[in-house]
């Protein structure tokens, strides 16, 4: 029998196929823009993937894939941002932030060529905003940064990091053997229902502690009622360890999650107290985010991430800039102040976060804001002064402390440069990990040779003495090669001294010392770099004859020493002083006019007054110096050369060669009596 199908059925049937699509199509579009707005980042990403093959509008089409990169970027999904931001320039969605936002992720894959070609497009657009000049600055520092890394090393601590994220670890005791921190991994109190905003599970703070053999043991979560089914992390604790502060964030299904800081009190060894939150005095505290308490070590401060201003200048911001606060503890009224805001020597227009107080005053924490080697950067700022909690401007710690990646929630080991850091680089074990860092000693030495000033060649057991300020006094002899090296310390300030070898029957030639002017001072203060100094000598041979010094200027006729020539004396002062072993004979010489007794009584007399000189006035041992005249014994230019010189200027000249005072080295091996 056939049955009379109406016209209109078809025709009903097909609108209903193209009205459900449409319908699917608005309803997942609609439920991601609701997750979107209530910060559920994962959520939202998954439902606007889920709309997107059914969007076939360009404009709505192009907004979706946007909105997909927004919401991997807000989880910090580096590779995912990157990866959509990319799509949505191809689609081309008319915000300019698509580069910028790009370029931030490439720059943190180490894609700095790509990164800086991002940059440089989005300032074409936006040639007003510092964003990508910044950028740009900051991917070419970022490369200079880590070919030369500071002394800090820095190591995955494999034993502690799980699969998942753990991050911004705390010393939970005053001997600093158990270690507090932050993880998503198996075993937290939330279960395995998943953040809606990150698409993990939701965080506890896990402790570990150093066992008998010096290792961390199998990191275990903190009992109820710390940990709770919501997100607990970012933690800090009293010099007494008796009063723990610790983050919370909400597990609100259908609205925005806040975070608040609750303290707790130990209670017996392992436990704790109800967490009771700290409202810093504000009646809608619950309206703003308070994350990562810090606390000084006095306790009289908290410095804390929060978002207090900017939503009270714009409570419909998506997501509001976050800045640093600081709150003071009122001893009397038990109470916290309301938060005050760090200011711009702080904060910047980017994220601070993380930040930690050291026992120095110095303020620790993150910012993606400043200069910086791609997503946060770990920042510290000198505390101006004892009585103050104020901080000087910032300064990166750079390389290897931070990376490419984010660096944050570090923590050190009281005055030690050593402690541990939260990190998702390259070479970690799960999405954040827990490193450790501790500074390595500088390497600091000197070396150089020892030669002999006229041959040039090296000698062999000449002693090289270094005496630092620090009390450290070290002799070396040089080797073959006339080679020498000391090692240095740090913050020392050094002299170096060379003395000649001993003299033996295979090695008449003696030295002199080295003149106290020629001595080698330097300092290790304040230098932060490793460096190896050269410092070369050379030591003048000791001539086998006479040899002249500056001239001594006599009265005519007289032994009685000229103003001018005790100046002369003092390089004989000096050159004495530096070789306590030596012993010379002071010669004087006249020339040839006069009667040789005449002469040599004069020349006697002469060298007498140096004697005096060196002996009364200079404190020279007497038994160093013999003086002796020679009257013109020993003239350098005969009477029969002067008689032969044309001009009376020549003759003149000629005798004035005869009229000297020399030195001999009559011995090298003079010892000062014990007195």
């Amino acid at each position: 029998m056939k049955t009379n199908i109406p016209f209109f059925l078809p025709l009903l049937f097909g609108c209903l196929m193209l009205t459900c699509p449409a319908q699917a199509q608005r309803r997942a579009l609609s439920q991601a823009e609701q997750a979107f707005r209530n910060k559920q980042y994962y959520a939202a990403a998954a439902l606007y993937k889920k709309a997107l093959p059914d969007i076939h509008r360009k404009e709505q089409r192009a907004r979706c894939v946007f909105q997909i990169a927004e919401c991997y970027r807000s989880i910090n999904a580096t590779a995912e941002t990157e990866l959509w931001y990319a799509k949505a320039i191809a689609v081309k969605y008319p915000d300019p932030s698509c580069h910028l936002y790009r370029a931030e992720a490439l720059r943190k894959k180490e894609r700095y060529d790509e990164a800086i070609a991002e940059f440089s497009t989005y300032l074409q657009l936006m040639p007003s905003n510092p964003e990508a000049t910044l950028g740009i600055t900051s991917a070419e520092v970022s490369r200079k940064w880590k070919d030369a890394p500071s002394r800090y090393r820095v190591e995955n601590m494999v034993q502690l990091n799980s699969a998942e994220a753990d991050f911004a670890p705390c010393f939970l005791d005053k001997k600093r053997n158990t270690l507090l921190f932050t993880s998503r991994r198996n075993g937290t109190t939330g279960g395995s229902e998943l953040d809606k905003k990150t698409g993990l599970v939701f965080t506890d703070l896990f402790y570990t502690r150093i066992d008998r053999k010096g290792k961390w043991d199998t990191p275990k979560p903190l009992p109820e009622p710390v940990n709770s089914e919501a997100n607990e992390g970012s933690c800090c604790i009293n010099t007494k360890g008796d009063k723990l502060y610790f983050t919370r964030c909400e597990r609100n299904k259908n609205k925005v999650m806040r975070c608040s800081i609750l303290m707790s009190t130990r209670k017996g060894n392992d436990g704790w107290n109800e967490p009771t939150p700290i409202t810093f005095g504000l009646v809608d505290y619950d309206r703003y985010d308070f994350r990562h308490p810090a606390l000084s070590p006095d306790e009289s401060v908290l410095v804390f991430q929060s978002d207090v201003e900017s939503l009270k200048l714009d409570s419909t911001q998506r997501e509001p800039n976050t800045d640093l606060y600081i709150s003071r503890y009122d001893v009397k009224t038990q109470t916290w102040s309301k938060p005050e805001n760090l200011g711009p020597n702080i904060n910047t227009p980017g994220k601070e976060g993380f930040p930690y107080i050291r026992q120095d005053g110095n303020l620790y924490y993150s910012s993606d804001g400043m200069l910086g080697m791609g997503g946060l950067d770990i920042f510290m700022a000198e505390r101006i002064a004892a009585d103050k909690w104020e901080w000087s401007h910032p300064v990166n710690l750079k390389a290897p402390l931070n990376s490419a990646g984010d660096d944050f929630g570090i923590v050190f080991e009281g005055a030690k440069e050593k402690g541990y850091l939260s990190s998702n680089r390259e070479g970690g074990k799960g999405k954040d990990d827990i490193w450790s860092f501790d500074q390595q000693p500088l390497e600091l030495g000197v070396e150089g040779m020892v030669t002999d000033c006229d041959k040039k060649i090296p000698l062999e057991k000449a002693i090289v003495r270094l005496v630092g300020s620090d009390g450290q006094a070290v002799e070396k002899l040089t080797d073959k090669a006339g080679h020498y090296a000391f090692t240095l310390h740090e913050q020392v300030s050094y002299v170096l001294q060379v003395y000649p070898p001993e003299r033996s029957a295979s090695k008449e030639i003696a030295y002199f010392n080295l003149a106290e002017t020629e001595k080698k001072k330097w300092s290790t203060v304040g230098i932060l770099e490793s460096v190896h100094f050269q410092s070369d000598f050379c030591l003048q041979p000791v001539p086998p004859i006479d040899f002249a010094f500056p001239r001594v200027e006599y009265g005519l006729d007289s032994a009685n020493l000229r103003a001018s020539s005790k100046d002369s004396l003092d390089f004989l002062y000096r050159l004495l002083t530096d070789n306590p072993h030596m012993v010379i004979e002071l010669a004087a010489h006249t020339d040839s006019r006069g009667s040789l007794k005449h002469n040599l009584d004069l020349s006697q007399r002469r060298a007498e007054a140096c004697y005096k000189y060196l002996v009364e006035e200079k404190k020279i041992n007497p038994r160093r110096i013999v003086p002796k005249g020679y009257g013109q014994l020993h003239v350098l230019v005969t009477d029969a050369d002067i008689a032969r010189m044309s001009t009376v200027q020549e003759k003149e000249a000629a005798h004035q060669r005869n009229r000297r005072t020399m030195v001999r080295v009559t011995g090298t091996s003079f010892a000062e009596p014990f007195k």
